[in-house]
């Protein structure tokens, strides 16, 4: 029986590491191949201080998450803001690089290893058989496994999953990415240090090959088999591919060299199984919202919105100056050069409050990137944006939409591999499950929070008039429908400026008519809006105050009908639009 309590050790140990790999690779998408480096960071520093410092194994095992912690942190640092194939490179790099320290160090024990090592003595008891480390790993194992679950399947775990499907999209939202992939990043490299320093005490040798690229590839299998994003799928996937030496050596009386050489052609064909017939793995992702249950009147009071609006025929041009309401958003001499390219030359414009201001001109005029500029996605070279009266230039996307200004995109960025109820529920504020610690420690209120956000998502998707009870992936919607999952998330930061990037692309016939007259019924609620869009109807019915662009310049700005009337204008562009 040892023999087979020997494989069940080994799938424990390696379960921990499928799923610390798994909220990396398949919750947050960082592509790490890390794993054996931090491993052996847990593996070594155990080793160390049980042989040579004469420390307790579990006080040993302590400080060795630490140290995978803070090497998480060193490491993420400076990669994470990278793209995700040059992560992969530097941390490949990492692995062989601790791999080539190990071996080449004579304190480290070199090619042998560090070797000798006492048997560890948990509680009292002496682990010297295979089954007497079950019970002890089959306790470590379940604590992992729980803690990234609670990571993985929380309000923290759905900003992961958006952060991994787009980024720039959660940014948009207000959501501070690089802080919480470094968290996610380093916690994890705690974790994989964890089960470095027990597979070192189970081994009783702290040496480079256990640690070996091999053994981060090895990871990667179990959790594409077992099914990325999926928690259950990494455990299965580990216990799966741990069992097919000991399935060779008794089922089929193979040796274990032969073994040895096999397994990766097993590994190799099982691999290739998986990717062609169930690229999701053997555990499917899926993903629990909370249950609960619209409360559409209250969520759109709180906004100001009446589900049945008498829209005010708004007639800018019979107002004054003076009579204007009040500028909230003032660009100032805005421009922006890609190269030899000017894309935005010296452009002023003002936002007041409770108007829906138009953007207009062909394509090309530098709509888009005016938008990505005052809302922080890319920094302009020159100008100024005042944002009620307070300046954030160079302020990043995040910060400027928790000020008050959130913008949505011509080419949507919804969560694709979320529901439109949970895209709509990262829209949130105030948010206790965003946040680690209190993910863990105040539970209570994080649920709490999260059903009352779940209340306003539905009450939000069902006024833009998507069905609330949808349970498909947010991607595998109609393109209209995906709009209007959109249109919602940004309705739900209840901000106080909506830029909105071309709403009325993609649609056509009745969505139309009822995308206008949402626009209409969130202006009603005094909130400001600045929409880009090509439709000259929509803009008729919409604007109060228009800016015409031509290359990068505002070359006009008034009513929508006094830009009409200008020849020159109509000759440039809108005779052409219409």
């Amino acid at each position: 029986m040892e023999y087979w309590f020997t494989y069940l050790d080994q799938a424990l140990i390696y379960s921990m590491l499928a799923v610390s790999l798994n909220i990396l690779l398949g919750f947050s998408g960082i592509s790490s191949v890390g794993s054996a480096a931090f491993a052996a960071i847990g593996g070594y520093t155990t080793a160390l201080l049980t042989l040579n410092a004469g420390w307790d194994p579990i006080a040993a095992l302590c400080l060795s998450v630490v140290a995978g912690a803070v090497a998480g942190i060193v490491v993420s640092a400076p990669i994470l803001a990278l793209a995700d194939e040059y992560v992969m490179l530097l941390t490949m790099s990492l692995s062989i690089l601790v791999i080539t320290i190990t071996s080449g160090t004579n304190e480290l024990g070199g090619q042998q290893g560090i070797v000798g090592l006492p048997f560890p003595t948990i509680a009292g008891r002496e682990l010297f058989k295979p089954s007497d480390f079950v019970p002890f790993l089959i306790g470590i194992a379940i604590i992992v496994a729980l803690i990234c679950w609670r990571i993985g399947e929380s309000p923290f775990g759905r900003v992961l999953r958006a952060t991994r499907d787009d980024e720039l999209g959660v940014k948009s939202l207000g959501k501070s990415t690089f802080a919480t992939k470094m968290f996610v990043f380093s916690a994890m490299c705690a974790l994989t240090a964890l089960a470095g320093s027990l597979l070192v005490l189970f081994n009783g040798i702290a040496s480079p090959s256990l640690f070996s690229l091999n053994e981060t590839l090895l990871i990667f299998a179990m959790v594409i088999v077992g099914g990325l994003s999926s928690i259950p799928g990494s455990v299965v996937g580990a216990f799966l591919i741990i069992a097919v030496s000991p399935i060779l050596e008794t089922t089929l009386n193979v040796s274990a060299d032969d073994s040895a050489r096999i397994r990766p052609i097993v590994f190799g064909i099982v691999l290739i199984l998986i990717v062609r017939f169930r690229p999701q793995g053997i555990v499917k992702e899926h993903h629990k919202v909370p249950r609960t249950v619209s409360e559409k009147a209250k969520t759109l009071a709180q906004l100001g919105v009446s589900e049945r609006v008498q829209v005010p025929i708004h007639d800018a041009e019979s107002q004054s100056a003076a009579e204007r309401p009040p500028v909230v958003l003032q660009v100032s001499s805005l421009s922006k050069r890609f190269g030899g390219v000017v894309a935005v030359d010296g452009l002023t414009l003002q936002l007041r409050q409770g108007e829906i201001t138009a953007l207009v001109g062909a394509n090309g005029a530098g709509k888009s990137t005016v938008f990505n500029l005052i809302t922080g996605a890319i920094r302009p070279d020159a100008g100024e944006v005042l944002l009620d009266g307070e300046d954030i230039t160079r302020q990043s996307p995040q910060a400027v939409a928790r000020k008050g200004m959130v913008r949505s995109f011509q080419d949507l960025r919804i969560f694709p591999e979320l529901t439109p109820l949970e895209n709509v529920m990262l829209a949130g504020r105030n948010r206790p499950g965003e946040n680690p610690v209190a993910l863990f420690l105040a539970p209570r209120s994080v649920s709490r929070r999260d059903r009352q956000l779940a209340s306003e998502g539905l009450a939000w998707l069902e006024f833009v008039g998507i069905e609330p009870t949808l349970k498909v992936n947010a991607g595998s919607l109609a393109f209209a429908q995906q709009k209007q999952v959109a249109f919602a998330r940004v309705l739900a930061t209840k901000a106080n400026i909506f830029l909105l990037d071309e709403p009325l692309s993609g649609i056509e016939g009745s969505a139309v008519d009822e995308m206008l007259s949402l626009i209409e019924k969130i202006r009603e609620s005094g909130r400001t809006i600045c929409v880009v869009e090509h439709s000259i109807q929509a803009i008729s019915r919409l604007a109060d105050w228009a800016y015409f662009m031509e290359t990068g310049k505002v070359t006009a700005e008034g009513t929508i009908h006094e830009l009409l009337a200008d020849q020159r204008l109509t000759e440039a562009y809108f005779g052409s639009a219409n």
